[in-house]
C-alpha cells in the first residue's frame, strides 16, 4: 500500500478545515437570520449589571459646554447643503434636538463623557447630517447626555431600561433648562432620531402635554422610533399625529426600510412593550408619516422627493449638494416606510439587517424635512401672531 505523503495529508487537513468553516458559517448565518436580536444582544450588550457601572455625573445644562449645539457656538448644526445660502428663515423659533445612539461599546451601560468616538459622531455626524435639517426653521439647541449604549436596547433583564431612564433624566434636565433660561417663551420644534426620539416621546408626556408648552410646540419630529397611534399618542389628550404638511402641535414619525425588507426591530418593540398609557402596543397601528407628502399611510413617487444628502466618509467634509428625486415611498400597512427605488452603493455601508436604512432616516429625506420644518414654523407664527 502506498504511503500518503505529508503534503497530501496537509492538503486534506486544510480542505477539511475549509469545509468545516463553511458549514459553521452557514450554520451561524441561519441562526443569525432567525435570531437577529439574540445575536445583537451577545455582540453589544454589557455582561455586567447596571449597578456595577459608575456613570458620569449629570451635566450642568446652565454651562454652554454641556450642549452639542447652541446659537453662536459654531457647531456643525449650522451646516448648509451645497447651493443653499439661507440659515435661519424663521428666527422667531427654536429647535430642541436630541441626538441618536452613538456609543456602541459594551463596556458601559451609559456613554461616559470621555467617549471620544461617540462624541465625534455626535459633533461631526449627527449635528451636521440631522440637526442641521432644522437650522432654517429656528435656532438649534442640542444637549449632550449620558446616552444609553447600543447594547442596552437588546437587553431583556431590565438593566438596559435603567440605562435608558438615566439618559432620559439628562434630556429632561436639559429641556427644563432650555425652557427656563434659553427659550424666552418662543415657539419650538422638538426633533430627534432613534434613542433621541424615544426620550422626546416621554418628554411629550412628562413635560408638554396638558401644559402651556403644548401651545408653543410647533411639531415633534420623532424620527426612527416606533410610535403607537392608539397607545402612545392616545395617552396624550392634546397631541396627535400630524395629518397634513402645515399642521402644528402634532407628531411626525417613520422608520425607513427597503422594499421587501424585514422590520423585525420595530415589530418586536411594538409586540413586547407597553405604550405611554401602559397598555400593550401589540395590535395597534405604528405611525407612518410619509416625508414626501406629510400624509399618514400614503404612497408617493420619486417626483415628490426634494433631495437626499449623501453621507461622506470624511467626517470633516462639508455637506454636499442634495440629490433630488432619490426615491419613491410607500407606507406599509405595518406602519413602516418603504423606499421604492434601490439606492446606490453610497447607501449600503450602514444598512442594517433586513434592508433597514435606520441610519439614513434623515439623510434620505433631508430636503423634505428641511422645507417642512420651515413650513410648519411659519404656519405656527401665522396662526399665533
Amino acid at each position: 500500500m502506498a504511503k500518503t505523503k505529508p503534503a497530501s495529508i496537509f492538503l486534506l487537513v486544510i480542505a477539511g478545515l475549509v469545509v468545516l468553516t463553511a458549514i459553521a458559517f452557514i450554520g451561524f448565518s441561519w441562526w443569525y437570520n432567525n435570531n437577529p436580536r439574540a445575536a445583537l444582544q451577545i455582540a453589544f450588550t454589557p455582561s455586567h449589571s447596571f449597578s456595577e457601572d459608575t456613570p458620569s455625573t449629570q451635566r450642568d445644562y446652565t454651562n454652554d459646554a454641556s450642549w452639542a449645539a447652541l446659537p453662536g457656538n459654531g457647531s456643525t448644526a449650522t451646516s448648509l447643503p451645497q447651493g443653499i445660502t439661507q440659515i435661519t428663515m424663521v428666527p422667531e423659533a427654536d429647535v430642541f434636538f436630541v441626538h441618536p445612539t452613538t456609543y456602541i461599546l459594551k463596556d458601559a451601560w451609559n456613554a461616559p463623557d470621555s467617549a471620544e468616538m461617540a462624541n465625534m459622531r455626535v459633533d461631526k455626524r449627527s449635528m451636521k447630517l440631522q440637526a442641521s435639517v432644522f437650522n432654517a426653521a429656528g435656532q438649534v439647541y442640542a444637549p449632550r447626555y449620558r446616552q444609553a449604549s447600543f447594547g442596552a436596547f437588546f437587553d431583556d433583564k431590565g438593566e438596559g431600561l435603567k440605562a435608558m431612564m438615566l439618559a432620559y433624566q439628562d434630556v429632561q434636565a436639559a429641556f427644563d433648562e432650555f425652557i427656563a433660561n434659553r427659550n424666552n417663551d418662543r415657539p419650538f420644534i422638538l426633533a430627534g432620531h432613534s434613542q433621541g426620539s424615544l426620550h422626546l416621546l416621554h418628554l411629550l408626556q412628562q413635560r408638554i402635554s396638558g401644559t402651556e408648552l403644548q401651545k408653543r410646540m410647533i411639531a415633534a419630529y420623532l424620527i426612527g422610533w416606533p410610535v403607537s397611534i392608539e397607545n402612545d399618542l392616545g395617552a396624550l389628550a392634546d397631541i396627535k399625529a400630524c395629518e397634513r404638511k402645515t399642521e402644528t402641535g402634532c407628531v411626525i414619525s417613520y422608520q425607513t426600510y427597503g422594499l421587501g425588507g424585514n422590520p423585525w426591530g420595530p415589530n418586536f418593540y411594538m409586540d413586547h412593550t407597553p405604550g405611554l398609557n401602559f397598555l400593550p402596543r401589540k395590535g395597534t397601528q405604528m405611525l407612518c408619516t410619509n416625508p414626501q407628502d406629510w400624509l399618514i399611510g400614503s404612497n408617493e413617487t420619486r417626483s415628490a422627493h426634494r433631495g437626499a444628502m449623501v453621507r461622506s466618509d470624511d467626517a470633516d467634509a462639508p455637506l454636499g449638494a442634495p440629490v433630488p428625486h432619490f426615491t419613491g415611498t410607500q407606507c406599509g400597512k405595518d406602519g413602516v416606510l418603504y423606499i421604492v427605488d434601490l439606492p446606490g452603493e453610497a447607501w449600503q455601508q450602514y444598512k442594517l439587517d433586513g434592508e433597514n436604512y435606520h441610519v439614513y432616516d434623515y439623510h434620505m429625506f433631508y430636503m423634505n424635512l428641511r422645507e417642512n420644518a420651515v413650513e410648519r414654523a411659519q404656519a405656527w407664527l401665522k396662526a399665533n401672531r
